[in-house]
């Protein structure tokens, strides 16, 4: 299973914003439930970072600023996929890495959606019930569907 079967949650929880915003909009995006991870894109709508809620409230617990700029507090070591990346081993790379969300980026760079763990995992679930409900089938006679 490709992660581009996930499009409609990854695009859900995609939020990037340029080089020139503050922390204080980093933290307004936030705001959003759903978001764990803002891509920090440069003029081209490159990836060149990301900020985590882990790495947002780091910087506020050392009295950190609003009013500087996501460059100083973003990670520029991105752990990224692409769409056309495996389910399970995009999963698997999420859990040894201990990365909660992880971005989608195209061969450009481009972000085009962020990966929650949550949703790898419900997706990983739900493709090995299926597998099993054929199994099941299969061995009780009816065959594959």
């Amino acid at each position: 299973m490709m992660l581009s079967t996930l499009a409609d949650a990854t695009r859900s929880r995609f939020k990037a914003l340029g080089l020139h915003h503050s922390v204080q909009a980093a933290a307004a995006t936030f705001a959003d439930g759903a978001l764990g991870l803002i891509v920090i894109c440069d003029a081209q709508e490159r990836a060149v970072g990301v900020i985590s809620k882990s790495d947002l409230v780091r910087h506020l617990a050392r009295a950190g600023s609003v009013h500087i700029p996501v460059t100083d507090v973003m990670t520029t070591s991105i752990i990224s996929a692409s769409p056309g990346d495996d389910l399970r081993a995009t999963w698997r790379l999420m859990v040894q890495r201990h990365v909660q969300n992880l971005p989608l980026l195209d061969q450009k760079r481009r972000p085009v959606g962020t990966l929650d763990v949550r949703d790898a995992l419900q997706a990983v679930l739900a493709f090995e019930e299926e597998q099993e409900g054929q199994l099941v089938n299969y061995i009780a006679g009816m065959g594959y569907r």
